[in-house]
């Protein structure tokens, strides 16, 4: 899969902002990390971000740096809020980029509507379980939970066998999404001359 330009990148992040604040979403840097790994890992948007398993599951340096290099050149802001830290909003230049690809748009619509809504302790359940179960194929549901459960305590088996639960739904819900996006491409590549 081809990864997308670094300009096609921040256009799709700022999309992705301005629709989960749409959706009423807290945009902090947890929402917009874990919806950036679904996109990328669940319905397969080419940002190519790298995530490695963190203090509150999948987690991207590249992205924060990213994100940070974003507010730096206007294209996000932050919006300070007690109690919970700062979330992101569109900057000036954030307002005025580009719409990206119509391709996406159902992914991101998807995300910010069924992903980046939960808090973030239901994040982290859901995020650690998909991660674990892509790190894990051969794993059943039952190992994959105790392994959520070994590498983060406060988890119980319990609520990981959930989270799991949750994550298959997802992944159900997302394979349609991912399909129209694929009939789409053959249809557009179509209507290509030769």
């Amino acid at each position: 899969m081809v990864t997308m330009n670094e300009f096609d990148r921040r256009a799709l992040i700022c999309h992705l902002v301005g629709t989960m604040r749409d959706e009423q979403s807290w945009t902090g840097e947890t929402q917009i990390q874990k919806s950036v790994m679904f996109l990328q890992e669940l319905l397969d948007v080419p940002l190519g971000y790298d995530f490695v398993l963190y203090l509150h599951g999948p987690f991207s340096f590249e992205l924060r740096s990213e994100l940070t290099l974003m507010r730096i050149r206007l294209y996000l802001d932050v919006e300070p809020r007690a109690h919970y830290g700062p979330s992101f909003t569109l900057g000036q230049r954030g307002n005025r980029v580009k719409p990206i690809a119509t391709e996406y748009q159902r992914a991101i619509d998807f995300v910010a509507q069924q992903v980046s809504g939960n808090n973030v302790h239901s994040l982290e359940r859901i995020s650690t379980a998909f991660f674990l179960q892509n790190e894990y194929p051969s794993r059943n549901a039952r190992q994959v939970a105790e392994e959520i459960h070994r590498l983060k305590p406060h988890i119980s088996i319990e609520q990981a066998l959930r989270a799991i639960k949750e994550v298959d739904e997802l992944k159900r819900e997302a394979a349609a999404v991912r399909s129209r996006r694929q009939k789409r491409s053959r249809d557009i590549s179509r209507l290509l001359p030769i």
